[in-house]
This record gives C-alpha cells, sequence and structure tokens, in this order.
C-alpha cells in the first residue's frame, strides 16, 4: 500500500512536470509558426494546459478504467471551475467582458448537458466516444478560425501576458531544437507519469474498496488541473482575465468532448447511478452559477469566489459521505 501510495505521487509529479513542459513548448511552436497571440493565449493554451487529463483518460481507457477516465474529466471540469476560478476571484475580483467569453461559455455549457444526456442509461459507447470528438474538434476548429480573424489590440495583449506568464527557461530552449527537444520530453514524462498514476490509483482504490472514479473525481482530477491552475493565477496576478478564464472554459469544452471521447471511443465507458446523480448535477449547477456570473454580474468578485470554494469543499465532502456510505 506505502508503495503504491509513493508511486502515485511519483506520477502525479511527472505528469505536473510534463504537463507544464508540454504547454511551454506548445505555446512556443505557435510562435515560431507566426499564429497571432490572441491564438495562443485563448485557444491553443486551453488544449496544451488539457494534455494530462487527456493522456490519463485515454490510459484508463486502455486499462479498462472507466470509472477513473470519467472521474478525471468530469472532476477536472469541477475542479476548474470551482477551485481555480474560486482561487482566481478569490485573490482578485475578476472583471470580464462577457461578448469575449459568450462562445467558449456557451460550447461549455451545451457539451455538460449533452453529455449528461449521453449517461442518461449509464453508458457511453464508442460511437457516442467518437461524436464528442468530433464535437470537439469542430468546436476548436470554429474558435481557432474565429480567433485568427480577432485582433483587437485588448485581446492580444492579454494573450501576450498569457504567454508571458507561460514561457519561461533557458535560452537554448527558446531555439526551434530546444523547444521541439522540451516539446518531445514534456510528451513522454505525461505518458510515463500517466502510466503511474493510472496504475497505482486503481491498486490503492482496490486496497481501500474505494471506487475508482472516486479517486478520478479528486486526487487526479486535482493533479491534471495543475496547469490550468497555474496558469490562471499567474494570469489574475498580470490582470489578463478574459482569456484566463477563457483557458478555463476551453479547458472544460476539451475535457467534456475530445478526453472522454477518447477514453470512451477506446473501450465503452459505464458508471453508476449514484455517481451520474451526484456528479452531473453538481458540474451543471457550477456551469449555471459561472454563466451567471459572467453573463449577468460581469465578472466574479471576491465574495464569489469564496462561495465558489465552498461549494468545492462541499462536493469532496459529498464524495467521502457516498464513498463511506457505499462501503457500509
Amino acid at each position: 500500500m506505502t508503495l503504491q501510495i509513493v508511486i502515485f505521487a511519483i506520477g502525479l509529479l511527472l505528469v505536473i512536470k510534463g504537463g507544464d513542459l508540454f504547454v511551454s513548448s506548445s505555446v512556443r511552436i505557435a510562435e515560431f509558426l507566426k499564429m497571432p497571440h490572441v491564438v495562443i493565449g485563448s485557444t491553443l493554451v486551453s488544449l496544451a494546459t488539457t494534455s494530462p487529463e487527456l493522456v490519463v483518460s485515454i490510459m484508463s481507457g486502455i486499462k479498462g478504467e472507466s470509472g477513473l477516465a470519467v472521474g478525471n474529466a468530469v472532476g477536472s471540469c469541477v475542479c476548474n471551475i470551482a477551485l481555480i476560478l474560486g482561487l482566481m476571484a478569490t485573490l482578485k475580483h475578476i472583471r470580464l467582458h462577457p461578448k469575449t467569453l459568450a462562445v467558449p461559455l456557451a460550447a461549455m455549457c451545451v457539451a455538460g448537458v449533452l453529455l449528461l444526456l449521453m449517461t442518461l442509461n449509464l453508458k457511453i459507447t464508442r460511437v457516442q466516444g467518437l461524436s464528442l470528438i468530433g464535437l470537439g474538434v469542430g468546436y476548436f476548429i470554429y474558435d481557432f478560425r474565429r480567433c485568427m480573424k480577432d485582433d483587437s489590440p485588448s485581446d492580444v495583449k492579454e494573450a501576450t501576458e498569457i504567454e508571458d506568464v507561460i514561457v519561461s527557461g533557458h535560452r537554448w530552449l527558446n531555439t526551434p531544437w530546444g523547444t521541439a527537444a522540451q516539446f518531445l520530453c514534456g510528451a513522454v514524462v505525461v505518458v510515463c507519469g500517466s502510466g503511474m498514476l493510472v496504475e497505482a490509483a486503481v491498486n490503492i482504490a482496490t486496497s481501500l474498496g474505494v471506487p475508482t472514479i472516486v479517486i478520478g473525481l479528486s486526487i487526479v482530477a486535482v493533479g491534471t488541473s495543475l496547469p490550468e491552475l497555474v496558469t490562471a493565477i499567474s494570469s489574475s496576478r498580470q490582470n489578463v482575465s478574459d482569456l484566463a478564464v477563457g483557458n478555463v472554459l476551453g479547458a472544460n469544452v476539451a475535457n467534456l468532448t475530445l478526453i472522454v471521447g477518447s477514453a470512451a471511443s477506446i473501450q465503452e465507458m459505464s458508471m453508476s447511478r449514484v455517481t451520474q446523480l451526484f456528479n452531473f448535477p453538481a458540474l451543471l449547477l457550477l456551469m449555471a452559477l459561472v454563466a451567471f456570473f459572467i453573463l449577468r454580474c460581469r465578472g466574479i468578485t471576491r465574495s464569489q469566489g469564496v462561495w465558489l470554494l465552498g461549494f468545492y469543499v462541499l462536493y469532496v465532502a459529498g464524495l467521502v459521505i457516498l464513498t463511506v456510505l457505499k462501503k457500509a
């Protein structure tokens, strides 16, 4: 048991570090390709920061651990909204422009409702998984083209600030060869770390008699969401709130479509009725709250950030209570 905890911790650290390397190198590759800064900040970063969740969910699907794959994706979405946006707002009042975030906000809400409807029979088939992938790819292509046409000074400034927060390192790493090496290194580290993480998580869950989906919804979800957390908090200090929140919303779209879809396309996924009735309503309620904050309040105040953090504490407590009741 102790050995599995150590392996889990090492795997989590590898996933976090590999995700950091992957994000930084992905942004610099985009720069070498002369992509506009607004595209780097609002589209590419959202995809890059979800790379840990993607690899973990795919590895879970390959190993037949559908609960861990679903839990990782849904748990990361809850973590992104309640924990990450909550921390951002608690540190500093987030002031937003609703028009800027309308597209990713709508896409996130649609993806959440669609996934709920797909899982009414407690399953996600391979066909549904491929459909989710198609929807996710379609959305990011649309968002990419939309951002390519959007070169307003404020958006470019914010994307540049986000890029400055993420991109760092030695001079050699800023060269094309150094960036390519960092990209490959990050990918290898994420894959290796994910393999260790999934294997250890399954063993720990089995030893404790805890469903793997609970591990995925809590510890694994928080760990794989750390790239978004670091980016969001750093961006909040740089006053780049719109694209920082856009990154979180885009990451959620990727989680609910590309990541769940990738895992389901490998192997049909299933879940318990209790899990569905607890986690999906919690996710949809959070989506409704953040939509209200953005569209009506034009931002998230510090007090609202505290409420989001409180919601996350209650959510995790609910997971623990459900697990205890199920074992009793």
